[in-house]
């Protein structure tokens, strides 16, 4: 039997296909829609949604401890302590199982996995906790106890990623992907076209025909975990020349908040690092309340700006993208 979100994963597949093959056989591409989100400089509503969201982080730490003062996990005590609302403070705690040894592995990998059965059952959603367990996933098949694993606990995790939203697969799992913004459902690439010496544009360009080999982007993930949450810190390079994508807080040509490409790939500039959550099938990636967005101003008749923009990302679809495999 599949699991529901399986089909979903199918479908959101099928779905972004079918309109991507749509604007490639359209006569001409439609006119640019307005942007939802909006260029203003740091406001009172941007500093409202970081306070909330360390609000939020807050009740985390206070649910977790719940979790983490149980000192003897089993299916049993997964089962009473079941809640969807917990699943992120209750998976942080099954992580912290492992204390280096195969039989603490084994343990934290078979009940990170029956969570996971669990949830899927249930039908619950929840993306920060789907975020989370994909990387708790990646590092279960990193780690050197691995190896150790039965047959059968390793086909179920790698059954279980299977069932990931397509865009945790690309970006966790894959070596290399490309992101597609979610209104405009073209791609972001950075450019060689100089902001100055120390960094060029990243744009979302019009036409998904070129610009091949500057689209694809590969992730760094830092482990910045606190003792009571998962807490991850993502740097965006390009595949190719290794460049971050980073959030440029100058004024450039009357353009503040760009995000840009820095031209050494030895060298990291400020404001390199990314949160990144999930929403349904899409990706959102901030820092400091802003969020990254295809702008609803243009560069030229093909290439969008990306900016920094305030808010959260999720009633703006222009913040959301896709990870994919590049065409």
């Amino acid at each position: 039997e599949i699991p529901t979100k399986m089909y979903s994963k199918v479908l959101a597949e099928l779905l972004i296909g079918a309109v991507l093959l749509q604007q490639t056989t359209a006569a001409s591409a439609p006119a640019p829609q307005a942007s939802q989100a909006t260029e203003e400089q740091d406001t009172p509503e941007a500093l409202a949604a970081l306070e909330a969201r360390l609000a939020e982080n807050d009740e985390i730490d206070e649910r977790a401890v719940n979790f983490l003062n149980v000192k003897n996990w089993n299916e049993k005590t997964i089962d009473n302590k079941y809640d969807p609302d917990d699943l992120p403070a209750l998976a942080y705690a099954l992580d912290q199982i492992y204390t280096g040894n195969a039989a603490s592995f084994k343990k934290m990998v078979r009940l990170q996995l029956y969570l996971y059965q669990k949830f899927e059952d249930e039908g619950d959603d929840n993306d920060k906790y789907t975020f989370n367990v994909a990387y708790y996933f990646l590092k279960m098949k990193k780690d050197k106890q691995y190896s150790n694993l039965s047959s059968d606990l390793k086909s179920k995790l790698n059954e279980y990623i299977s069932y990931l939203p397509p865009s945790l697969d690309f970006f966790f799992f894959q070596p290399s992907f490309c992101l597609l913004n979610r209104k405009y459902l073209q791609y972001v690439y950075a450019t060689e076209t100089p902001i100055d010496s120390q960094r060029d544009h990243i744009f979302v360009f019009k036409s998904n025909n070129i610009n091949a080999n500057q689209r694809p982007w590969m992730t760094k993930v830092s482990d910045v975990s606190t003792n009571r949450q998962t807490k991850l810190k993502i740097t965006l390079k390009q595949n190719k020349s290794k460049r971050v994508a980073y959030l440029e807080r100058g004024n450039y040509g009357g353009k503040k908040n760009l995000v840009a490409a820095w031209h050494s790939s030895f060298q990291e500039p400020d404001n390199y690092e990314w949160n990144v959550s999930l929403y349904q099938n899409q990706l959102i990636f901030s820092q400091n309340g802003r969020v990254i967005c295809a702008s609803g101003s243009t560069y030229d008749q093909n290439r969008r700006y990306v900016q920094g923009v305030a808010g959260n990302g999720l009633n703006a679809p222009e913040c959301q993208w896709y990870a994919k495999r590049c065409p």
